[in-house]
């Protein structure tokens, strides 16, 4: 059953077309896993494979896919016209000859250019492929993405309470002489056995020195006295994503842990003060920043203050390409956004803690998704 009614994805469908009219384009060809999904429905573990949608300023859609998703294309996507490829065919070959049996191709043709998985030597032969009048067609879809509508919402806050669910397990996991993948382990279970799909990625665990480490994740250290350890995970709801940073500390914290924690705390407070519509980007950047630059953290913060979410498969549940709460960013925030913000302070290889929300943008401030304590756990 798909997660939204036909009535919004005809929405989606024509707002995307009134974006391609205002640019004059004749036939958008989507090639991003994310909005083929966002506009038809479409979900599938095999979304690395070669994949086009088309969609004409007039007419029906049409899903071009490898014969393996055929059954998955027809069972989860609205569109009537599936088209494949085997794995004996060239993809792009397949896509010329069909789109141009559906008389589609001859007009100004808008072609994705900012996807994962079409690497740049098929994205130059299916460029090709489409005719003499093809342009960049990114961000169209995006356009679209930007705003949550009430139903892609309420998923997301089922997400949360399962990211939540995994959060409480992970933090009960603690303790001396466990190790990162039990804590993960055990946030994994709670996740998926209370009801996500699959993730964008494992849970982050880091532990100890590890936790100064940004980007790394469990790896069998057992947690030692002292240690900080730093937790995000990210429960999935049909392809969208609840995220959640917490920290904790193994035993009696240090000084210089009990102030860093204060920190990021009173750095996401001030992030959330901020949002409300109109508000721009670079504005709530630079709440949380200010915040931390006066605590003098600021050479353990070079990095954005938070980026949107909504629909998303591996390897990110961001939509920072969309939008992102970034220095000096002009972006008015609008109602209907909705961002993961995520200050961390990590002295690099030494320890690191970090503390985060998922945040809906409402008509008059914002409101907070995820829904757990503020403070830095002690086991």
């Amino acid at each position: 059953m798909r997660p939204f009614t036909q009535d919004e994805y005809n929405q989606r469908v024509a707002a995307v077309r009134a974006g391609m009219a205002a640019r004059g384009l004749d036939l958008l060809v989507v090639t991003v896993p994310e909005n083929v999904t966002y506009l038809t429905g479409y979900e599938t573990i095999g979304y690395a494979s070669f994949q086009t949608l088309a969609v004409p300023l007039a007419g029906d859609l049409l899903l071009i896919v490898r014969e393996m998703e055929r059954t998955v294309a027809e069972t989860t996507s609205w569109v009537p016209s599936v088209e494949t490829f085997s794995d004996t065919d060239d993809p792009v070959d397949v896509a010329r000859r069909v789109l141009g049996l559906r008389r589609l191709l001859g007009g100004r043709v808008g072609l994705e250019d900012q996807g994962w998985f079409l690497s740049p030597a098929v994205h130059a032969r299916l460029r090709a492929a489409l005719g003499e009048r093809v342009e960049g067609g990114s961000g169209l879809v995006e356009a679209v993405r930007r705003i949550k509508s009430a139903a892609e919402v309420g998923l997301i806050r089922s997400a949360c309470r399962l990211t939540e669910a995994g959060m409480q397990a992970a933090l009960q996991t603690i303790a001396p002489g466990r190790t990162e993948n039990q804590v993960a382990a055990a946030a994994y279970a709670a996740m998926v056995g209370g009801g996500s799909d699959f993730l964008v990625g494992d849970p982050i665990v880091t532990s100890g020195w590890r936790s100064g480490v940004g980007h790394f994740t469990f790896a069998n250290r057992a947690l030692e006295p002292g240690d900080a350890v730093l937790l995000e995970f990210g429960a999935c709801r049909r392809r969208y994503f609840g995220p959640l940073m917490r920290s904790a500390v193994v035993g009696e914290p240090a000084s210089d842990l009990t102030r860093m924690g204060e920190t990021v705390i009173a750095a996401l407070e001030a992030a959330i003060a901020a949002i409300r519509p109109g508000v721009t980007s670079g504005a709530v950047d630079q709440a949380c920043r200010g915040v931390i630059e006066a605590a003098g953290y600021e050479p353990y913060f070079r990095k954005r203050t938070g980026y949107s979410v909504g629909v998303a498969y591996a390897p990110d549940w961001g939509e920072g390409h969309i939008v992102s709460l970034r220095r000096d960013d002009p972006t008015p925030l609008e109602a209907g956004m909705v961002f993961h913000i995520p200050p961390a302070l990590r002295v690099p290889r030494r320890y690191g803690l970090g503390m985060s929300e998922t945040v809906l943008v409402t008509e008059g401030g914002c409101e907070v998704l995820t829904r757990f304590s503020r403070t830095i756990y002690r086991a």
